[in-house]
């Protein structure tokens, strides 16, 4: 089994680009440090930042050390892979593509779907890693249940996420449903503007939202719909260099295999309590194959 580097990265504001502490002592912390004496030059190293508060994606733990299935998955990728060591941080969403744009990291992720903008600016590999759906989230005072619920509305929208971006297309084409007021923050935010009565409801992955709530103790004001919009599938999100490309084509190497050998389905149901985001996936049109070798002689390119 590879060796991992842990290393221990102090968060601090750049000359360019406001790059926010995200821990109570304004730093990021690695899970501790251990070196393999034998370095191999050819191995590529690869700067990994996610979000402290987006549970059960990527968040910091009671250690303060980076975790969720998003990380995780890298971890087991890190693992099977020779080519790579991975070197692991955190940062704030509003400063999380700012850092892949100024060269701070090479790898970001934070259940990050494709939107049109960030394919132009960024490199998606071409295997994801879950397949999400999306949930109306509102006042438990108020239940709303569908998207047809929020007519007359104001529903919180996150800048930048992919849930908004699903919002903004439902306006398209139903103009004057509903009226969207956008928050540059974080899901916790946003959920505390529903309980506080400034937005009716959100638009937001149903798993993250139930497991926020529970920690900022405000779960039993809050309803989540049993009605599931698709909401696709998550990827990974890299540089668009060099680099970004070499990482991005190892990773579409060992993914499939963390699929078929059971891995993403065992860390699906330790970190998102259900492992429906990875069984669905064949029938959402990746991994159909029936076993990897079927797989990669289909992929062969």
């Amino acid at each position: 089994m590879k060796r991992r580097k842990w290393l221990a990265v102090l968060l601090a504001v750049a000359m360019t680009g406001s790059l926010a502490a995200c821990s109570s002592s304004d730093s990021g912390t690695a899970e501790g440090s251990e070196t393999d004496d034998s370095s191999d030059s050819s191995v590529i190293t690869v700067r990994v930042a996610g979000t402290p508060d987006y549970d059960p994606y990527t968040y910091v733990d009671e250690n303060d050390n980076i975790t969720g299935y998003d990380i995780e998955v890298i971890r087991a990728i890190d693992e099977l892979a020779p080519e790579i060591e991975c070197e692991y941080s955190y940062t704030q969403w509003d400063t999380l593509l700012p850092g892949l744009d100024a060269d701070r990291y090479d790898l970001v992720t934070n259940q990050l779907g494709i939107t049109d903008e960030r394919e132009e600016m960024y490199l998606y590999p071409k295997v994801p890693f879950l397949f999400c759906g999306s949930a109306v989230i509102s006042s438990a005072d108020e239940p709303l249940d569908t998207l047809e619920d929020l007519k007359g509305k104001t529903v919180g929208a996150i800048v930048g996420s992919s849930f908004t971006t699903q919002l903004e297309e439902y306006l398209d084409d139903h103009p004057d449903a509903f009226t969207i007021q956008y928050l540059d923050g974080t899901l916790p935010q946003m959920l505390e503007e529903i309980v506080n009565g400034r937005v009716d409801a959100t638009f937001n992955d149903p798993s993250a939202a139930h497991d926020r709530a529970a920690i900022i103790g405000i779960e039993d004001r809050l309803h989540i719909s049993d009605e599931i919009y698709n909401g696709g599938f998550s990827y990974f999100l890299f540089a668009k260099t060099d680099k970004g490309q070499k990482i991005a084509d190892i990773f579409d190497k060992y993914l499939p295999e963390l699929y078929y050998n059971g891995t993403l389905e065992k860390l699906a149901n330790e970190y998102l309590g259900t492992d429906s985001g990875v069984t669905s996936m064949p029938e959402n049109g990746v991994f159909k194959e029936a076993t990897l070798e079927e797989y990669q002689a289909a992929h062969e390119s």
